[in-house]
């Protein structure tokens, strides 16, 4: 009897999220205006609204296609429904630039102040463009871009994936994703977890409040939290690696390396030393393993670290 009732619940829960996803998920039929432009094979997208969502998803094509998608609360708004007069919105293109933009006309308060519109705007972009955006509230995702990135929002999370070039994203507090990231980048959030899986090349990362979870990665890396733990698991250390916390634990695991130098402080750090040349205490390790080499900098105010090797 109990196993049934078990069975049940796990079906009724599956088929709640189900219609959760249904309802949260949107298609081209439920925008609001769509357009399409020619394009070079490398234009310059320049997306930006005051509520919505952001996405940037590249494409093989030399066309750029935006959909523009309204909303009131949990529902999809068409012009038939609400014609925007208290928006001005441009979807235009002039030479190789394309713009997307909608923003709340000046001087409106009250009523147009408190409707609970969103706009949001998906693009799909030729893969060599560079991409500028931002957004007040909304969330932020841009996939397959080999170029220049350079987008932020001041409520929303950021979700970025197999990008190479000049990135910088960044969000005044939700959390951050990058999967398959190679170039310059700069991820930073005020409040929200850093989660970064196959980035290489040199990476700028920092928190104020989250943890930092680092995994498969590598080249030049530099992290650092106010609050959070840090978790680092390194496909290569071939380059300097810095990860700084003022107070959480801090725990790295590197692929096997004969040379290289160290710098490791907090209350308690744990690690084998094998070929070592410099001091070694109960919180404090610095010298050189080998002949030395790439810099591993691990610092925390007020946790442990641990250093173990594949």
């Amino acid at each position: 009897m109990t196993r049934k009732i078990t069975q049940l619940l796990l079906t009724l829960v599956l088929l709640l999220l189900c219609s959760l996803s249904l309802a949260f998920s949107q298609s081209e039929q439920d925008a609001y205006r769509v357009e399409v432009f020619n394009s070079t094979d490398m234009p310059e997208i320049d997306i930006s609204t005051s509520g919505g969502f952001i996405s940037v998803l590249g494409h093989d094509e030399n066309e750029v296609k935006v959909v523009m998608y309204v909303r009131r609360g949990g529902n999809y708004l068409f012009p038939s429904d609400h014609d925007l007069s208290d928006y001005e919105i441009d979807i235009s293109q002039s030479g190789s630039r394309i713009i997307a933009s909608a923003k709340r006309k000046n001087g409106l308060t009250g009523f147009f102040r408190n409707n609970n519109i969103s706009v949001s705007f998906e693009v799909y972009a030729p893969a060599n463009s560079t991409v500028e955006g931002n957004t007040s509230g909304g969330s932020i995702t841009v996939e397959n871009i080999h170029n220049n990135v350079n987008m932020s929002t001041s409520g929303g999370s950021v979700n970025a994936k197999d990008l190479t070039g000049n990135i910088a994203l960044r969000t005044s507090g939700g959390s951050i994703s990058l999967k398959n990231l190679n170039g310059i980048i700069s991820a930073r959030t005020s409040g929200g977890t850093l989660n970064i899986d196959e980035v290489f090349g040199t990476a700028d990362l920092s928190t104020s409040g989250g943890s930092i979870r680092i995994s498969d990665s590598g080249g030049k890396l530099s992290a650092r939290t106010s609050g959070g733990s840090i978790r680092a698991d390194l496909e290569e250390f071939s380059d300097d690696v810095e990860l700084r916390t003022s107070g959480g634990n801090i725990s790295i695991t590197l692929p096997r390396t004969d040379h290289f130098n160290m710098e490791l402080r907090g209350f308690r750090v744990n690690t084998e030393l094998r070929n070592f040349t410099g001091q070694s205490e109960r919180n404090s390790i610095t010298g050189r393993v080998g002949n030395g080499g790439p810099l591993l900098v691990a610092r925390t105010s007020g946790g442990s670290v641990s250093l173990e090797y594949e």
